[in-house]
Formats: structure tokens, C-alpha cells, sequence
């Protein structure tokens, strides 16, 4: 009993001692990519990025996401965007719920669209002080997608997305005053989601953002 009592404590510890170990290569690996940003190639970095994402550091993996996103020393692919974007939110990376959220608002990497998930992401990083999430939040709530119509709610979201530094906070909270409590305008909602869907890249978007703008 005392023997086989040894064993499974012995297993316990080696099995811990290893993550340990992972851990720390993944945080080498991390730390080494972002020191020689702009030193070494993009490939060189992507590299780097790749072996602490495998090793479970969730910054990495959201810094691969991005990459497969915006297509920075591989080609674009919105697929392998979404698994590693799973990959950091599952551990609370709020950068990566946010854009998780997202791609789920704007069916991206083969997903549907889902505003329950989408909101649900948009919580988690908004909690964590996610002033783009808290920002998608105000705009969900100003105008009624995919939950009640509540202008406070958006105001409160739009002074917290202040507070951080968001750069559309003001505009956006004078805009909602101006409202009178009827929630954001068609025009006002077209031209945010635009913006968020041409940030993500979103060619049509793109091209439709250049339009609103000229106008």
C-alpha cells in the first residue's frame, strides 16, 4: 500500500515538475519573440510564437492568432485564427475573448453568427477592462442587437470604455446624449459595425468604410 501509496505521489510531482517546465519554456519563448521584434524576420518571430502557443502561453497564442489574421509571415487564414483565439480566451486572455467575440459577431473562420456567444465574450473581456469589448457592449446595448434596447446600460458601458482610453468613447457617448434615450441611429449602427468589420478584415467593409467616410 505504502508502495503503491509512493509511486502515485511520485507521479503527481513529476507530472507537476513538467508543466512547470513547459511553462517556463512557453514564457522564454514569449519573451524572446517580443525582444527581437523588429531585430530579426517576421518568420523568425512567428516561429517563436508558435512553440510557446503549443507550450499553453496565452498571450502567444493570442499574438499567433493575430498573425494568421492579419496574414504577417503566413498567409491569412481565418480558420487557424479562430483555434487559437479559443486557445488564449479559454484561459481568460481578454484580447483574445474580445476578438473571438468578433469573429463570432462577424462570421468569421467558419463560424456562424452568434450574438449570445458573441456578447457572452464581449462580458468576459469587458469585466477584465476591455475597452473594445466594453465599447461593442455600449453599442449592442444602444441599439438593441441581440438584447433589449437600454440606453443606460450603453452609457455605462461608453464611460467605461472612457476610463481606459478608448478613442471612440466620447463620440460615442455624445451621440447616445443626443439620442434623447432612443438608442443609436441606423446610420450611427451601420458605420460603427463597418468600422469593427473593416478593422478585422473585412474587404467589403473596407471598401464601404472609404464610402461613409467621403460623405
Amino acid at each position: 500500500m505504502q508502495k503503491h501509496l509512493l509511486i502515485l505521489l511520485l507521479s503527481c510531482y513529476l507530472s507537476n515538475a513538467y508543466a512547470d517546465m513547459n511553462s517556463d519554456k512557453a514564457e522564454d519563448y514569449y519573451k524572446t519573440a517580443i525582444h527581437l521584434h523588429g531585430v530579426v524576420n517576421q518568420e523568425k518571430i512567428f516561429e517563436l510564437y508558435a512553440r510557446s502557443a503549443e507550450l499553453g502561453n496565452a498571450a502567444a497564442q493570442y499574438n499567433i492568432a493575430m498573425m494568421y489574421s492579419n496574414g504577417e509571415s503566413v498567409w491569412v487564414d481565418y480558420q487557424q485564427a479562430v483555434y487559437w483565439f479559443r486557445k488564449s480566451a479559454a484561459q481568460g486572455f481578454s484580447p483574445a475573448q474580445y476578438r473571438l467575440g468578433e469573429m463570432y459577431l462577424f462570421e468569421k473562420g467558419g463560424l456562424a453568427k452568434d450574438l449570445k456567444k458573441a456578447i457572452a465574450l464581449f462580458e468576459q473581456a469587458a469585466a477584465q477592462h476591455d475597452a473594445d469589448a466594453q465599447m461593442n457592449l455600449a453599442m449592442l446595448n444602444g441599439t438593441g442587437e441581440g438584447m433589449p434596447l437600454n440606453t443606460d446600460k450603453a452609457l455605462y458601458w461608453i464611460l467605461r470604455a472612457d476610463k481606459v482610453g478608448n478613442e471612440s468613447a466620447d463620440r460615442y457617448r455624445d451621440l447616445l446624449a443626443e439620442s434623447k434615450g432612443t438608442g443609436f441611429s441606423i446610420e450611427q449602427k451601420k458605420y460603427y459595425w463597418t468600422k469593427k468589420a473593416a478593422e478585422l478584415g473585412i474587404i467589403e467593409a473596407q471598401k464601404a468604410l472609404i464610402i461613409l467616410d467621403a460623405k
